[in-house]
């Protein structure tokens, strides 16, 4: 059946799933995001308490993300067994006679991707913004410590021979991931394996990633950090991946000639919390991979459009995230002049954001 996701097609999937006569009072789509479809849902089971849930599917046309939806059900499936915050995972619906767009359930978290005055740039806010990048580097680290291999991250993520192969094991999932697309020929992005794969730096250790973080990735609850959300860029791998994308989360903050906040405080600052050293160069390499792989998921979202049914957003991942990508790129190879700040952090905003 064609899934449109109506409060009276839900209404018996819940059912199912939640143990009881589920009623739904109503169904929200997020106006943010560029990967994947998300939807809030407010429900009632056998006439209790107002419940709320978040849906999450590709989009009718597919995902931006090469990663399959079922693997992003799994991360928060595996997560609900770890001492981390984030959202409990729920269930996974797949069944054709119900749906023809599989789609997974987790709770909602009461909070928001919002922080009050996090981005009013009045210095008399700069304590806030400190405090909630800690927190926020404090919860990474968290993830970082976890033992993957209990927690069985390793049955569907690529895992790293070594410490030494970090870097190299991204790159050689990322290659795969590209030519698996079978579209059309970027030479660009082969060259830039191979030229990542010469120019890879060893990792510290060994850990798993969250991949895309920072404000407006995670939630929050008076002041407070209380769920780190969109797991869908998940790998296992070198922490410093994770300082590659920390979107408003690494702003240079300076008062009287002091850093007190920025690349190099943070990496301070995790060191503090678990005596792991990062150097700002590897941040800089792993920067560099975030760049082939939205260069990638802008190719996925590009095959999309030969489809009638695909969406607006995936037509801008598809031409500006792919160009500014494949121009980092060239410019870290020496294949085209430098790129400027102001440009570099443009990329930063061209993510999903749940």
């Amino acid at each position: 059946m064609t899934m449109d996701f109506t409060a009276a097609e839900l209404a018996p999937i819940l059912s199912i799933h939640l143990g009881g006569q589920v009623t739904v009072d109503k169904v929200e789509g997020f106006p943010r995001g560029s990967s994947r479809e998300t939807r809030f849902v407010t429900c009632r089971i056998d006439n209790g308490p107002e419940r709320e849930l978040v849906l999450r599917s590709d989009f009718p046309a597919g995902s931006t993300d090469p990663n399959p939806l079922d693997l992003e059900y799994f991360v928060y499936d595996r997560l609900g067994q770890a001492d981390v915050p984030t959202a409990r995972a729920l269930f996974w619906e797949d069944d054709p006679a119900r749906t023809d767009r599989p789609f997974y359930a987790r709770e909602k978290i009461d909070g928001d991707w919002n922080i009050a005055h996090f981005s009013d740039p009045d210095p008399a806010y700069d304590d806030l913004r400190i405090a909630m990048a800690k927190a926020h580097v404090a919860a990474l680290a968290r993830v970082h410590a976890l033992d993957w291999r209990i927690l069985g991250f390793g049955e569907r993520l690529p895992v790293p021979r070594d410490k030494a192969d970090a870097a190299a094991c991204a790159l050689r999932h990322a290659r795969a991931q590209y030519l698996a697309l079978a579209t059309e020929p970027i030479p660009l992005l082969l060259e830039a394996i191979e030229w990542l794969t010469d120019h890879a730096p060893p990792a510290p250790c060994l850990g798993l990633c969250k991949g895309t973080n920072g404000y407006g990735e995670e939630v929050f609850r008076d002041g407070q950090l209380v769920a780190l959300s969109d797991w869908e860029e998940v790998t296992i791998g070198d922490p410093a991946s994770d300082f590659a994308f920390m979107q408003g989360f690494l702003v240079e903050i300076e008062r009287d000639g002091e850093m007190l906040w920025g690349l190099g405080p943070a990496l301070d600052h995790y060191a503090d919390l678990t005596g792991i050293r990062i150097s700002p160069q590897s941040v800089q390499y792993y920067q560099l991979i975030r760049s082939l792989r939205l260069a990638i998921m802008s190719h996925n979202s590009a095959a999309s459009l030969r489809r009638p049914d695909a969406h607006i957003r995936q037509g801008w991942t598809a031409s500006e995230v792919q160009h500014l990508a494949k121009y980092i790129l060239a410019s870290a190879m020496g294949m085209a002049p430098p790129v400027s700040a102001a440009r570099f952090a443009q990329l930063n905003i061209s993510v999903d954001m749940e």
